[in-house]
Order: structure tokens, then sequence, then C-alpha cells
């Protein structure tokens, strides 16, 4: 229940605008647990499996939960829920600053992420197949890289709207909407989490740096 219950929370921070799910797996001690599941799943796989199923039902349950009802409560009770996870994710920056070695990445991760939240907001043309394959890719590349808004860059693009429609109505199996936004995920997913998997192990220390300036960022524009 409670590896459920993690799931449904990273799942709302994929939902709620400003806040990010991976930021979240990190401060409930289970990114980098995630990460080693898939990568190497075969070397525990009934384990991984139970982990990843049980995980994965829960952000499934509140991502689809939350584009409809969680979003309502956020538009009228917004600055408490805000509030309630600032405070939550503030509670593991301590951690953070013991992992991480490197004030000028920190410093450079933060203003990287800053640009995000300063895009103008456009309309671009959603095209069949292929705009919701880089839906995928950048669901792949904000669900894993810490403190990346994938809401902001939606947002920025015009395309907040429509994933999340995309989301609350999965169920459906929209073939031409859901398999390239599926394709976008799996292959951008297969190879950030690669990439990611080998800077832990090589560059732990930098990685947590970066990862810092992420989370800072992400609070200071959260409002």
């Amino acid at each position: 229940m409670k590896l459920f219950l993690i799931g449904c929370i990273i799942g709302i921070g994929k939902v709620l605008p400003g806040i990010s799910g991976s930021i979240l797996a990190i401060r409930l001690g289970i990114y980098e647990k995630v990460m080693n599941a898939i990568l190497h799943f075969s070397k525990k796989p009934k384990e991984n499996l139970l982990f990843l199923s049980v995980l994965g039902s829960g952000f499934i349950f509140s991502t689809i939960f939350g584009s409809k009802v969680l979003l309502q409560l956020f538009l009228k009770y917004g600055t408490i829920l805000k509030i309630l996870f600032v405070l939550f994710i503030i509670t593991g920056i301590p951690e953070l600053i013991k992992k991480s070695n490197s004030l000028k990445i920190t410093i450079l991760a933060f203003l990287f992420t800053s640009i995000l939240f300063f895009l103008p907001q456009g309309n671009v043309p959603i095209q069949p197949i292929i705009s919701y394959f880089f839906m995928g890719l950048i669901e792949s590349f904000s669900t894993i890289v810490p403190g990346i808004s994938g809401t902001a860059i939606f947002l920025s693009l015009g395309w907040y709207e429509e994933i999340l429609t995309l989301f609350s109505e999965i169920y459906l199996f929209q073939i031409a909407k859901i398999v390239p936004f599926l394709l976008g995920i799996g292959i951008g997913g297969f190879l950030l989490l690669k990439l990611m998997d080998f800077l832990f192990s090589k560059y732990s220390e930098y990685m947590y740096s970066a990862i810092l300036g992420f989370l800072v960022s992400s609070l200071f524009f959260l409002f």
C-alpha cells in the first residue's frame, strides 16, 4: 500500500502545474531504485516486476484521476497545495546538499531550469502522429530528468490541454494518439535512463548538484 501511495504522489506531480514528479521521487527516496529496476530488470525479475507494477499502478491511477479531479482542486486551493508540496520538498534539501559538491553546477542547473518558466506561450499546431510522438519524448524527458517541468514546456507549445485530455482519456486507447505517444515515451525513456544511469554511476555528486539547482528553481517559480 505504501508503494502504491508513493506512485500516486509522483503521479500528482505529473499533473499539477509547476511540480516535478521526478523531484518527488527523489524526495521519497525511490528515484535511483526505479532506474535500477528498469535497467537491470533481469537481475531480479520477480522483485522488480512487483515493485514497478505497484508503483506504476499508483502513478497511472493518480494521473488519470488527477487530470479530472485534482486539477479542479488545484484551481480552487492551488496556493494551499503548493505550500504543502514546497514544505514537503524543502525538508529533503539538506540531504541533497550532503550529496552534492559543485555550487557552479547547481547555479547553472538553476538558470537552465528557470529559462523554461519564461518560455513564451504559443500554439504549435498538433500534427497527427508526429506531435504525439514529441509529446511522448517531452513526457519522458520531464519524468526522468529531475526538476524539469513538462507542464512548462507543454504550456509554451500550447499542448497542455491536449496532454491533459490524453491522460484523462487514456483508457479509450485512441490508436492514432496513444501509440505514437507511447513510442515517444519508450524510446526517449530508454535512452535517457541509460544516460542517467551512466551519469549517476560516474558523476553522482555532480548529478546531485544539478538536481539541487533544478529543485530550487522549481520551488522559486512555483508561485
